[in-house]
């Protein structure tokens, strides 16, 4: 046997690629060419060049890829540099991948042996190969050149000639990256319904077991004329239920207005961000490039597999302008990410079903964080709010102090935000703003510590939590009083808090007093620690509006339900009544 050489590839800032511009279409477009070139081109499905090296893939997904392939490192770099030119030529300029190769020594099994530091000197050198700087082209410029009018960044070339059903785009320029970007979501347009009809196919004929892809396979196959295939929304619908009803001619949203009108939205939408936590380490946990490839594999079907579980769960088809519609578009999916937007009204219900679906297929965990805007938000500062929340799910999901076992079983944790009025455009200022510390006096905690939230919360408790906040909107609590216990809480005091608190408590029905009373001290009862010596340890400590954790902390998780009352619908679906 000849010499053999392993190559990695990754793709360089995915988001600064696929977030380039606020337009949907040119979002979707820009995912999925990525995907696409991800695993059709890197494997060599659509490139002869790159299908001659005969390269045995392990994995390609996720924006990533890694191959085996007969040679020595001289071919397995002509083959990187043949990947890198093709990521040039289909996104015209607007995305990047990096490249590293290892050759294996002689009489090894890649596949069965023990070649862990053979792998980790791999991944060592596809990251000091991303850290090194991409050469600079010097673009030509002048103050009569127009820029493009939906990336600003490159000088537009020309209009959008196909797919153009707004007539506010004949008047505008594009580059020829954001033009491929768009060109692609149109043929993705295509591609849709294609599935659509596979979908009611299996339906009609109940044979849930074959597969969406094999059906248009069989099609093709056939002579069907299909010009366009989607991987993302093929393993999205494959994964819905034969229940999962989608009427001929559905569509995805065409903006991200589109999300105003649909039943319960307030005009506010839901971005969530989900990603795996240590999925790093977990892979290089792998031995050999079989556990590699279960790895990769198996946490990829998992996340297309939670997405289509909330699907189904969450976010049936609407009709919207006497149109059947996606209540929902994936901005990106893949790998251990997924970025998806929904309705406000059912974001965390979404984050909370991807959180446990994809913990039950894979045992692994994944942060999600929701950012719940108004339609108009600047869509580039809430994909920043998104990935500022989702940064500080993780920070504080591994910091945090489990009070239970079963907490620490915990299947990751979601945090979530509601952007009104001067919100920052960085969670962790928003958090230290709802916590007061304490002032130190000789050393000691002068006056007790207040938190005002319980964010990020482990999936288990914000389903909780969700269903705490439907009940209150049964009891009809009241925006008003709502509002006056956000106000007491903000104080975060034992005087003035409590007083304002008491307040409103004392303003309520017997029942909804019930409902704040209890709220209390259950989560009183499951943060306390139990203390087989102090009897007293067993029972929740209760100063209105807040519980005791411990001495001198006291949290509350009634703000909480004020900032998200609005924000959760009846029934938590997509048609649910906001109550």
């Amino acid at each position: 046997m000849g010499k053999r050489t392993l190559i990695a590839l990754d793709t360089d800032h995915i988001k600064q690629y696929v977030f380039a511009t606020d337009r949907l279409k040119d979002i979707r477009g820009a995912s999925s060419r990525l995907d696409h070139l991800n695993r059709k081109t890197m494997t060599g499905e659509d490139n002869e060049q790159i299908k001659s090296f005969k390269a045995e893939k392990v994995y390609a997904n996720g924006g990533s890829g890694m191959f085996l392939i007969e040679g020595d490192r001289e071919a397995a770099e002509k083959l990187g540099r043949l990947i890198q030119k093709e990521y040039a030529n289909q996104t015209k300029g607007g995305a990047t991948i990096s490249f590293a190769v290892q050759e294996l020594p002689d009489g090894v099994d890649p596949w069965k042996g023990d070649i862990k530091d053979i792998l980790d000197l791999l991944n060592l050198r596809l990251l000091t190969a991303k850290t090194k700087p991409q050469d600079i082209l010097t673009l030509p410029s002048h103050p009569f050149m127009r820029p493009c009018d939906s990336c600003g960044s490159q000088y537009a070339e020309n209009k959008d000639l196909k797919g153009t059903r707004d007539p506010v785009d004949e008047r505008k320029r594009y580059c020829e990256s954001c033009l491929a970007k768009r060109k692609e979501d149109e043929a993705v347009r295509g591609a849709i319904g294609t599935i659509i009809d596979a979908h009611d196919y299996r339906r009609q004929h109940n044979i849930e077991k074959i597969t969406i892809e094999k059906i248009i396979d069989e099609w093709i196959h056939a002579g069907r004329d299909i010009k366009k295939r989607s991987y993302i929304w093929e393993q999205i619908v494959n994964a819905l239920p034969g229940t999962y009803e989608i009427p001929p001619e559905t569509e995805r949203p065409s903006d991200f207005n589109e999300f105003r009108n649909i039943p319960g939205g307030k005009e506010y939408l839901g971005l969530i961000y989900a990603d795996g936590n240590s999925m790093g380490k977990i892979m290089s946990g792998a031995r050999n490039l079989d556990e590699k490839e279960k790895m990769a594999d198996t946490i990829d079907d998992a996340i297309f597999k939670a997405l289509s579980a909330a699907i189904d769960a969450h976010l049936k088809v609407v009709i919207q302008d006497s149109k059947p519609m996606f209540p929902f578009d994936v901005l990106m999916v893949g790998g251990d990410d997924i970025m998806i937007v929904t309705p406000a009204a059912v974001a965390l219900d979404v984050a909370v079903t991807i959180a446990e679906e994809f913990h039950k297929v894979t045992g692994y965990t994944l942060s999600v964080g929701v950012v719940l805007a108004p339609v108009k938000y600047p869509f580039g500062l809430l994909q920043d709010l998104a990935e500022s929340t989702l940064k500080y799910a993780k920070k504080l999901g591994a910091n945090k102090k489990h009070s239970s076992k079963e907490e620490q079983k915990s299947t990751g944790h979601i945090n979530f935000l509601v952007v009104a009025g001067s919100t920052s455009h960085d969670f962790q200022q928003v958090y230290l703003s709802l916590h007061k510390k304490g002032v130190q006096v000789d050393g000691k905690t002068g006056e007790a510590e207040f938190y005002a939230t319980l964010r990020p919360y482990p999936p288990e408790e914000m389903r909780n939590l969700l269903t705490r906040i439907r009940q209150g909107k049964r009891l009809s609590l009241g925006r008003t009083k709502l509002h006056q216990m956000r106000e007491a809480v903000l104080k975060m005091n034992l005087s003035t808090s409590v007083s304002e608190g008491l307040t409103v408590l004392r303003n309520w029905r017997a029942a909804q007093q019930d409902f704040a009373l209890k709220e209390l001290f259950t989560l009183g009862k499951r943060a306390r620690q139990h203390n087989m010596e102090e009897p007293g340890s067993w029972f929740p400590r209760v100063t209105f509006p807040w519980f005791a954790d411990g001495e001198n902390i006291y949290r509350t998780s009634l703000l909480d339900i004020v900032e998200l009352y609005d924000f959760v619908a009846t029934e938590g679906g997509s048609n649910g009544s906001e109550g």
